[in-house]
């Protein structure tokens, strides 16, 4: 998701509503933006993991094989 398309999402809520994350093993926690960084797409195969990963998790070499974007974490 891009940053456009979240804010299409958003922009048809009720401005008032609370936004929040699912806690780490239960619970909800609010969201926090993250600074803009750079991610490695597809890097995951396995159904536990996400998908992507940060691009500073995987040495230089191993950066070149994904195709790297920035972006943001909620």
């Amino acid at each position: 998701m891009k940053v456009s398309e979240l804010i299409e999402a958003l922009s048809k809520l009720d401005p008032e509503l609370h936004v929040f994350r699912p806690g780490y093993e239960g619970g909800f926690a609010d969201v926090t933006i993250s600074k803009p960084q750079s991610f490695c797409l597809d890097v995951h195969a396995e159904w536990y993991y996400g998908p992507h990963e940060t691009s500073s998790y995987l040495d230089e070499e191993a950066r070149q094989s994904y195709k790297q974007v920035t972006g943001i974490i909620l």
